[in-house]
């Protein structure tokens, strides 16, 4: 029980700051877009619209796509197609069809995907997978 309390100390910043943009105004409505909030997100590469659009770059950086977080509180989402299967034990696309821990608040209240959205940001973390995997291959010969 102590141990569970001292937990939600440290993640309750952390995802009471979720949803809100640098000057810490607070979050839009779940359901609302993020992209109305004043924040906006560069990126060099155009798959990176989505993840800017949806707000993820609060908390998470996607360095293969330009993308920085001010933040940077959660991991980089470059490697999160392989990151996930190793940290939570399932495939990308299932934890995010039912997340766990601080993910969970941020998917369920701050963050809607719509699956169609889902299956977008599965693809190019996927994709991104690949180009790394590829990269690496070229590198070893």
């Amino acid at each position: 029980m102590r141990r569970a309390f001292k937990l939600g100390l440290v993640l309750l910043p952390l995802v009471a700051g979720c949803g809100k943009d640098k000057s810490g105004a607070a979050a839009a409505p779940a359901g609302t877009p993020l992209a109305a909030s004043p924040t906006t997100y560069t990126y060099t590469d155009a798959r990176g619209e989505i993840f800017a659009r949806k707000g993820c770059p609060q908390c998470h950086t996607i360095s293969a796509l330009g993308i920085k977080s001010p933040a940077e509180v959660g991991p980089d989402l470059t490697g999160a197609y392989a990151d996930v299967q190793t940290r939570f034990g399932v495939k990308l696309d299932q934890f995010l069809a039912a997340p766990t821990g601080t993910m969970q608040v941020v998917l369920s209240s701050l963050i809607t995907l719509t699956p169609a959205e889902r299956d977008s940001i599965i693809h190019i973390l996927k994709e991104l997978h690949e180009e790394r995997e590829e990269r690496s291959e070229r590198h070893d010969q």
